[in-house]
């Protein structure tokens, strides 16, 4: 891939979280007063409750994908295009040495709810419930990120081509 086509696909990652913060923002503000959510309150979930609170599940998976792949981009922008398999905790390692994150670990954490939501489809209530709370607990780190990624894309002018 070119340098240009990297620097489209990075401006495409980076709309795409905007938007889904955006819309994390407006989810959480549905369901706050129903956390921390608890295995009773949620097999009791009617209507528009239970739409937002798997609302918020789907919007999780999607803003975090989105900002591993956005971190990805990243890394092969900076190998100049060398092309790599980069596994999560690759894309984790890169973004902490080139300080995007300052700890993988919050973000490792991050990944390990996405793909439990992702994969995982549990039909007791105490599961599920825990899936809701640990993506409502690591949301801070998909907000952190997003703010880290914006910071550093700014700092070293990548949407520029400046490199």
């Amino acid at each position: 891939m070119t340098r240009d086509g990297e620097i489209v696909i990075l401006k495409e990652h980076i709309a795409t979280f905007e938007r889904l913060a955006d819309r994390m923002v407006e989810v959480r503000a549905r369901i706050d007063a129903m956390m921390p959510m608890t295995a009773a309150r949620l097999v009791t979930l009617v209507g528009d409750d239970h739409i937002y609170v798997l609302a918020f599940l789907k919007t999780y998976e999607q803003f975090e994908e989105t900002l591993g792949r956005t971190l990805k981009t990243i890394a092969m922008i900076l190998q100049f295009g060398k092309f790599e398999r980069l596994s999560p905790r690759d894309v984790a390692q890169r973004a902490v040495s080139l300080g995007i994150l300052s700890d993988g670990r919050d973000w490792a954490d991050a990944v390990r709810v996405r793909n439990e939501l992702a994969h995982e489809y549990p039909l007791d209530p105490e599961k599920q419930a825990g899936q809701v709370n640990a993506a409502w607990d690591t949301c801070a780190t998909l907000f952190a990120t997003a703010d880290a990624i914006r910071d550093f894309v700014n700092r070293e002018r990548l949407l520029y081509g400046d490199l």
